[in-house]
């Protein structure tokens, strides 16, 4: 049997570095500005209004990038345009850290949070395209880093922004996205003789793939997934019942999680929780989402059924939102505990599409619907429970409207988890 060239066998350890390393570059550039934005009041003086656009920005522009991603995908193949999103990403970061006055520091934000949201959505084609036998896998690593670009920024960028400036703080978390982008470059470069272009179609599929009984892949032979510039061919996704079941289901989780990230320690101080422990409460949620990585991607793949894990994750959101409402100063941090394990669906929206999709422009169009979609809707969810929290004066309707999304949210869910391509309903 001849051996693999070394550029063959190294390309998917490239390959997954790249991809984890990516996962750390798209949420940190959002997190790492608030614990300092006093210091960068100093010098730059955001008014009041511009803080709240800033805060409003980043579930926008992600929404935004599902319009614009399917337009660059079919310029480019899926590892340059990740490599150009951390280039951006860098570049942006770097430019924010310079300027001095707000529209240019609200435009420079604006600029890292649509590179990002171009990022998340090439991130689950690119599993696809790099790990189609290995889509559990990759994912949970990729949920994994992703829950850790949350959390691990914050930590450190103040004591860095009062050592050596907010200015050397936040341009010091472009190193990461450099560090990405020349990966990235150097898997485009390992792969350029190894790859193929991508399928147009579901008669042009490899032989050798067979269907899970989950409903995704496994791919026998080589990676049948190309690096190339993707085709005209396309699934008009909004026309699928299963592209809006997944991202309703997107959606509905995106709400409450953002809602969360905005209001729980303000909610639970309400409650008579001590500030230490609603701070604690808040790591407790996020906490949570980096178990659910480990352990939602490889049973999404490998379940026959995914409706278990849909009751699970309803009655999680169900436990926590009512125990907040009826009784949230007595066991807050069960309740608090109930709910950040209710948004394992993001987890297995991260690795439906990709299984969910014949293609790698299936899935790189089903991942800019869904974000794009789930984005959008989400938006709304931390100005429609404050407003709803300033018209009550309570925080029982806020949740009530928590529980509403959630509810709705079930059937679609039903629908998006079903075995099956996004698309084959349309096709025949």
């Amino acid at each position: 049997m001849a051996e693999t060239p070394p550029a063959r066998r190294q390309r998917p350890l490239l390959a997954a570095c790249a991809i984890v390393l990516t996962a750390l570059n798209l949420r940190g550039a959002a997190t790492i500005l608030s614990p300092i934005i006093e210091l960068v009041n100093q010098d730059v003086e955001l008014d009041t209004v511009m803080q709240g656009v800033i805060g409003a920005l980043p579930q926008l522009l992600f929404a935004g990038a599902g319009l614009v991603t399917p337009l660059l995908v079919r310029c480019m193949s899926l590892p340059v345009l990740a490599a150009a999103a951390m280039v951006v990403t860098a570049g942006a970061q770097m430019l924010r850290a310079s300027v001095h006055s707000d529209l240019a520091f609200g435009l420079s934000t604006g600029l890292i949070f649509l590179a990002i949201g171009v990022g998340n959505i090439v991130a689950p084609p690119t599993i696809k395209l790099f790990f189609p036998r290995r889509v559990g896998m990759m994912t949970s690593a990729y949920s994994i880093t992703l829950g850790l670009s949350t959390a691990v920024p914050p930590i450190y960028i103040v004591a860095l922004s009062h050592a050596a400036g907010w200015r050397v703080g936040l341009a010091s978390w472009a190193v990461p996205a450099l560090l990405a982008a020349l990966l990235w470059g150097v898997v485009i470069l390992t792969s350029r003789r190894n790859v193929r272009r991508p399928e147009t179609s579901v008669e042009k599929a490899p032989p050798a793939m067979r269907e899970t009984a989950a409903g995704g892949t496994i791919t026998d032979g080589p990676d049948p997934a190309p690096a190339g510039r993707i085709p005209e061919a396309s699934v008009q996704m909004w026309r699928t019942w299963q592209g809006w079941g997944i991202a309703v289901m997107m959606a509905a989780q995106s709400t409450v999680v953002y809602a969360m990230f905005a209001w729980l320690p303000a909610l639970l101080r309400d409650a008579g929780v001590d500030a230490a422990s609603a701070a604690f409460g808040l790591s407790l949620f996020t906490a949570l989402g980096i178990l659910l990585g480990v352990v939602i991607p490889p049973m999404t793949s490998r379940q026959a059924t995914l409706r278990p894990l849909l009751a699970v994750s309803t009655v999680c959101f169900a436990v926590g939102l009512i125990g907040l409402m009826v009784s949230p100063g007595h066991l807050p941090m069960l309740w608090v505990a109930a709910l950040g394990l209710g948004p394992l669906t993001f987890c297995m929206v991260l690795v439906l599409i990709p299984l969910r999709a014949r293609t790698q422009m299936h899935a790189s169009q089903l991942s800019a619907f869904v974000q794009g979609v789930g984005y959008l809707i989400a938006a709304a969810g931390p100005f429609l429970f404050g407003l709803l929290h300033e018209l009550s004066g309570g925080w029982m309707l806020p949740l009530a409207y928590l529980l509403v999304c959630v509810a709705i949210s079930l059937p679609f869910a039903v629908i998006g988890t079903r075995p099956g391509y996004v698309g084959d309903a349309v096709r025949r």
